[in-house]
C-alpha cells in the first residue's frame, strides 16, 4: 500500500490517502488497514448527540459526532465505536459523554504506539 500525504493539521496529523480514502491522520489509515477486511466495520458514521431545537425564537443546530470506525454484530447492533486519537481534547470528551448517554456505549479511543503499527485501546 502506498501512503499519499496531503496537508498538515493544527496538531501535527497529516492527511493520508489509502485505497482512495482520505484519512485525517496516518494512524487512522493504519487502523483502517488492520481492520478493512472486517465486514462488520463501517467508517465515518454520523451520530446525533443532541437534536436541533428552538428557544426564544432562536434555532440551535444539532450536535453531531462522526465516528472514525463503528463495529456491529450479526444483528447489526453496535458493539464498538472507535476514534483514533493522538490527543484527546476537551470538546471530544464532552461529545464522548453525550454519545455514551444517548447510545449507551462508550467510545473507544485507539492511540497508536510510537514507531509501531499497534494501537492501545481504552474506553472514554
Amino acid at each position: 500500500m502506498k501512503f499519499q500525504k496531503t496537508k498538515k493539521s493544527k496538531y501535527g496529523a497529516k492527511k493520508t490517502t489509502v485505497d482512495g480514502i482520505v484519512f485525517d491522520s496516518k494512524a487512522e489509515s493504519i487502523y483502517y488497514l488492520q481492520h478493512k477486511n472486517d465486514e462488520r466495520m463501517t467508517m465515518q458514521e454520523k451520530f446525533v448527540l443532541m437534536d436541533k431545537f428552538r428557544l426564544n425564537g432562536k434555532l440551535y443546530r444539532e450536535i453531531a459526532y462522526k465516528a472514525d470506525f463503528v463495529f456491529r454484530n450479526e444483528a447489526n447492533e453496535i458493539i464498538k465505536v472507535v476514534d483514533v486519537k493522538g490527543m484527546v481534547l476537551p470538546e471530544f470528551k464532552m461529545k464522548a459523554k453525550l454519545f455514551a448517554n444517548r447510545y449507551g456505549i462508550p467510545i473507544t479511543i485507539a492511540k497508536k504506539v510510537a514507531r509501531m503499527n499497534m494501537f492501545e485501546e481504552s474506553a472514554i
